[in-house]
C-alpha cells in the first residue's frame, strides 16, 4: 500500500482480484484485504477476474464489500453454462474481456463471422458489433482495445439496435 505515495496517486477507481487462490481459505484472505483498502478509501470499488460461481461464494460468504465485477472470457465463440446469470443473481456485473475473441475468448472461426455478419447486414451493423451486442443482451458488459480511433466509435455504437430472440438462440448455439 506503500507505493500509492509514488507517483501522486492517492487512490484507485477500481482494483481487481485476479485468478483467485486454490481454496476458500486464501480467497478469503486475499478479498479481506481488497475490503481493507477500500475502507482505507484506497480503491473506489473492488471486483474479481475468473471467478467461477463456487470461488464467488467463498467471497460473498464473509464479505462486507460485494464484487462490483467479475471479469471473465466471454464472446460469442466462448460462454461457458450460465456463466453471466449466475454472476448478476449474485448482483455482480459481469465484463467480458476478449470479447471478440483471442486466447480465452474463444477463436472467431470463419462460421462466427459469417453468422455475425449476417446478422449484421439486416441492421446495417459489423460482425463485431453483432457479437459485442449479444453479450450487452445477455446481461454483460466488455471491454475491447484498439489502438483506432474508428474501431473504438464502432464498438460503442451497438445500442441502436436489438437481437431478437432468434438470433440470440442461433449466436448463443455457435461456441
Amino acid at each position: 500500500m506503500e507505493a500509492f505515495g509514488v507517483g501522486g496517486i492517492d487512490y484507485l477507481d477500481q482494483i481487481m482480484l485476479d485468478y483467485p487462490g486454490p481454496d476458500c481459505e486464501s480467497i478469503e484472505g486475499q478479498w479481506s484485504a481488497f475490503q481493507e483498502m477500500h475502507a482505507q478509501k484506497l480503491t473506489k470499488s473492488i471486483s474479481v477476474s475468473n471467478f467461477s460461481p463456487r470461488q464467488l461464494d467463498c467471497v460473498l460468504e464473509k464479505a462486507t464489500v460485494k464484487p462490483v465485477v467479475n471479469q471473465l472470457p466471454i464472446s460469442v465463440a466462448y460462454h461457458p453454462g450460465d456463466s453471466i446469470a449466475e454472476n448478476n443473481k449474485r448482483g455482480i456485473l459481469v465484463q467480458a474481456w476478449a470479447p471478440l475473441g483471442g486466447s480465452l475468448g474463444g477463436r472467431f472461426d470463419g462460421n462466427i463471422k459469417k453468422a455475425c455478419a449476417k446478422i449484421g447486414k439486416k441492421y446495417n451493423k459489423s460482425f463485431a458489433q453483432v457479437a459485442l451486442r449479444w453479450i450487452v443482451q445477455s446481461g454483460g458488459s466488455f471491454t475491447t482495445q484498439t489502438k483506432n480511433k474508428d474501431h473504438f466509435a464502432e464498438d460503442l455504437n451497438i445500442f441502436d439496435f436489438e437481437l431478437t430472440d432468434e438470433e440470440m438462440k442461433t449466436l448463443s448455439s455457435l461456441a
